[in-house]
């Protein structure tokens, strides 16, 4: 797998209260039987082609009004049976904790004798159901408004979170999306109520390790759009192109690539589905996943796509062994729904880790020359421990290629002193063209370069030495609304593609803006109703 360096840094357009609605309804799903959250489920509100998906803890937002309306709020999710709950028995002033019940699929007599023939392979239903995209998806223009965010997870904390309505115009699957989509972006917002963390939201940066996903992984850069590049990992839209590794080209590659095993059927509003797994090993990565394909029309309804990389690590138990473990590499959730016959994307998380380098701790502060004394000073961001600072070996200055030779050091607090060898006219020479330098305030970056090594502070910390902090990333975007129109409208207010989603791209709120909103992640689910029906 291949990804190239992200410019991350996004900019603050707009700040977008509840879209014109007074308040909420929270509510959180949760699993009967096991007690867990359930996310991304679809909440719909009946008699509307409009919604939400559940967060990743199960929770979820409601306009008020549609409360006042006296709406219903239809609820389904794989492997559990769809649920009706009405509007008005949900409180306003805490969390409603709502129960989904696990469905078990039975095949009925019908299918028992229709399965008699030869049941088909893992891999020939994957197949048909690639070969099929076409004709179970739209290919006449349609729009999809829905509810954006790009985030980190830090100790399981959400940060950095930005939010957006978009909406996605769409000339039809057998156009490609790259080329013909088109998007416009409703209204955004940096997110103040979750923390922010300068270090995670910084570009991608190969070049000084400061910030990556690992030394063989890039993600293609597309100008900075990070919805450009969740869109790209919708493999199922884009699956005559290459989309992320190993599936590649879902149409020409997937099959080939990969293993495959049939698991037990699953029900998903009264559709029977396939449940096919997958796997794929290339070391150090394993891939594996699975695939929803209905029985009746081979329509492709969710793919689950997770790559885990081998890492070696030190034994906590024994800290001169190492032992080998299995982390996230990226992981990609794609579900489409059925509307009038055809199949439209619901949501897209594309959830990836990095890492970020800390700026060390204790590193040289300042390098000045002192003519009078004929020595160089260094300050630190701390107090140097004697041990090993009056090695002269561990200060390595190199002036025009040649290495400069030390006769004394002298240890003060958080500085050291250098006095350079001065026996002969060359090295008198050397020294003397320094102090001229110095004058220029780059010439540490010039002819004289400097590098401190193997020494520490009075904390025992190392010099430049940074630690490594682990960050999850995720872009997601959870549709709200599906919409047939006769083509993509003529408009200079799309985004641009191929520039940072926020950085000067037009806002333009609709004449039914107030429809959508953000389906903020709740930050604290606890206490509430629990509903039964």
């Amino acid at each position: 797998m291949r990804f190239r360096n992200t410019l991350l840094t996004l900019f603050f357009l707009i700040t977008v209260g509840a879209n014109g609605q007074d308040g909420f309804i929270e509510g959180m799903l949760f699993d009967g039987k096991t007690q867990e959250p359930i996310p991304f489920a679809t909440i719909r509100i009946k008699g509307y082609s409009l919604g939400v998906i559940s967060n990743r803890d199960g929770g979820f937002k409601i306009p008020e009004k549609f409360q006042d309306f006296g709406d219903v709020l239809e609820i389904s999710c794989l492997g559990y049976l769809k649920k009706e709950v009405d509007m008005k028995n949900l409180y306003r002033t805490m969390v409603n904790r709502i129960r989904l019940v696990p469905s078990i699929f039975e095949l009925d007599e019908a299918i028992v004798i229709a399965e008699k023939r030869k049941p088909l392979s893992a891999k020939k239903i994957v197949k048909k159901a690639i070969e099929r995209i076409i004709r179970n998806h739209p290919i006449n223009s349609f729009s999809t408004v829905g509810y954006y965010r790009d985030y980190q997870l830090k100790d399981n904390k959400y940060i950095n979170l930005n939010e957006a309505i978009l909406n996605v115009f769409d000339r039809g699957f057998d156009e490609l999306d790259w080329e013909t989509s088109k998007v416009k972006l409703y209204a955004y917002r940096q997110n103040a109520t979750f923390g922010r963390d300068t270090l995670g939201a910084q570009p991608y940066d190969y070049a000084s390790n400061q910030k990556i996903i690992d030394n063989n992984s890039y993600l293609n850069n597309y100008g900075g759009n990070v919805f450009t590049i969740l869109k790209i990992h919708d493999a199922i839209r884009n699956h005559r192109i290459n989309s992320y590794s190993f599936v590649n080209r879902l149409h020409y590659n997937f099959v080939p690539n990969h293993d495959f095993f049939i698991g037990k059927n699953v029900v998903l509003d009264d559709e029977v589905l396939y449940r096919i797994h997958f796997k794929k090993t290339m070391h150090p990565y394993n891939a594996s996943g699975t695939i929803y394909i209905s029985k009746r029309d081979f329509a492709i309804h969710k793919m689950e796509y997770t790559v885990l990389r081998k890492v070696k690590e030190k034994d906590p138990l024994k800290p001169k062994h190492t032992i080998e473990k299995e982390r996230l590499h990226y992981r990609v959730i794609t579900e489409y729904r059925r509307k009038e016959g055809k199949m439209y994307l619901n949501y897209i998380s594309f959830n990836n880790r990095f890492q970020v380098r800390k700026p060390p701790e204790f590193r040289v502060r300042e390098v000045m020359v002192l003519p009078d004394q004929k020595a160089f000073k260094l300050s630190f961001t701390g107090d140097v421990a004697e041990k090993r600072a009056f090695q002269k070996g561990n200060y390595r200055f190199l002036y025009k290629g040649k290495k400069l030779k030390f006769e004394r050091v002298v240890v003060m607090g958080d500085q050291v002193k250098l006095f350079p060898k001065l026996a002969n006219q060359r090295e008198e020479q050397a020294f003397r063209e320094i102090c001229e330098l110095s004058q220029n305030v780059d010439y540490v970056s010039g002819d004289l370069i400097v590098n401190v090594m193997d020494i520490e502070d009075t904390y025992g910390r190392k010099i430049n030495h940074s630690e490594i902090e682990e960050y999850d990333q995720f872009r997601e975007f959870f549709v709200q609304r599906v919409s047939w129109i006769t083509d993509v409208p003529e408009s200079d207010m799309f985004m641009n593609k191929s520039i940072p989603i926020f950085k000067g791209q037009p806002v333009e709120r609709p004449d039914d803006f107030g429809d959508y909103w953000m389906n903020t992640p709740l930050q604290k689910v606890a206490g509430g109703l629990v509903l039964e029906r």
